[in-house]
């Protein structure tokens, strides 16, 4: 065997998977108590992106981010463990010959979850960030690289009336925010709120936070109602989104695969249950019309699976 082969069989074994959850199971420890007093040096990293974290905060901070840039290798080293194994087993299918399509279902899923996996690192990777932009009522925002216009209509929020959290009572759960969307040829309006951001434009437009918290009645003059978005731009979404799908399709296979497996292996034959490997061999089954010892029709199961009824004597073993 080549020393690539021996490499590569080492890089995808199950030692290696072992000794890599280990190593991360003790980086995360690592990090639950680095991250206690270090939270603003990682809080920039959504806004900013990874790449652009990495040369800035990771760089001037290398004691305090070695955990996370460790752990950034160790799934890498990971990632490549699980697509050598994966491969691995597919390989062999192939070979064999009998890896019906159903047989892929757990294989599909592993691929998936490293597509998803990357998807998200190019996300951090390659997404560009526009945080900051705070608008009033009636104001309106050009999205960069003149991808279109938002102006910021008017709110519909929901607000808690209840007695069960008195202390709560009239504040804003939801601002309902009632936004205008204008680009080349398009016109509409759309809802944002914390857990629905708009896609527009290719852009991400996220709901950062809204003033006031409180409802309350406006009163005539200047509306003080203002919202603060941050803008995204993330051309690797279609990588995670195609990972979600085959992770889909691989689970259907799996669910057909066990559905199919299950009815093989129901027994042919009514009273001739499949023996224990240490009982397999000729022997005779007594027949259920038989009383508790004597002669009657029993059932000879050979040691290729076949069975032949015949008459002949047993024993009742019944306690």
């Amino acid at each position: 065997m080549s020393a690539l082969k021996k490499i590569w069989r080492a890089a995808g074994s199950m030692d290696a998977m072992v000794a890599l959850c280990a190593l991360l199971t003790l980086d995360l420890g690592w990090a639950y108590f680095s991250l206690e007093k270090n939270l603003p040096i990682f809080a920039p990293m959504g806004d900013v992106g990874l790449r652009q974290w990495l040369f800035t905060y990771a760089r001037h901070n290398l004691g305090e981010c070695a955990w996370f840039l460790l752990m950034l290798a160790l799934l890498v080293l990971l990632a490549l463990n699980t697509f050598i194994c994966t491969t691995g087993r597919v390989a062999l299918l192939i070979r064999r010959r009998n890896g019906k399509l159903r047989s892929l279902g757990p294989h599909l899923m592993h691929y998936a979850v490293l597509v998803i996996l990357l998807g998200y690192l190019l996300s951090y990777l390659l997404s560009s960030s526009y945080p900051g932009h705070a608008l009033q009522v009636g104001a309106s925002l050009d999205l960069p690289e003149g991808g279109g216009r938002i102006t910021f209509l008017d709110t519909d929020p929901t607000v808690y009336r209840g007695q069960r959290l008195s202390d709560f009572n009239g504040y804003i759960l939801d601002p309902g925010i009632r936004l205008r969307l204008e680009a080349a040829g398009e016109i509409r309006e759309a809802r944002l709120s914390f857990n629905s951001p708009i896609w527009f434009q290719g852009y991400d437009i996220h709901l950062i936070d809204f003033y006031p918290r409180k409802a309350a009645p406006r009163k005539s003059g200047r509306d003080f109602r203002r919202i603060k978005l941050i803008i995204r731009r993330d051309p690797s979404s279609a990588v995670y989104l195609s990972g979600l799908g085959l992770f889909f399709v691989g689970l259907l296979l799996y669910f057909r695969g066990q559905k199919t497996e299950g009815r093989g292996r129901s027994v042919s034959g009514r009273f001739a249950p499949e023996k224990l490997p240490h009982e397999r061999g000729r022997g005779l089954l007594p027949s259920p019309t038989c009383g508790a010892g004597g002669e009657g029709t029993a059932v000879e199961v050979s040691r290729d699976g076949s069975q032949q009824t015949q008459p002949g004597k047993w024993k009742s073993h019944d306690k």
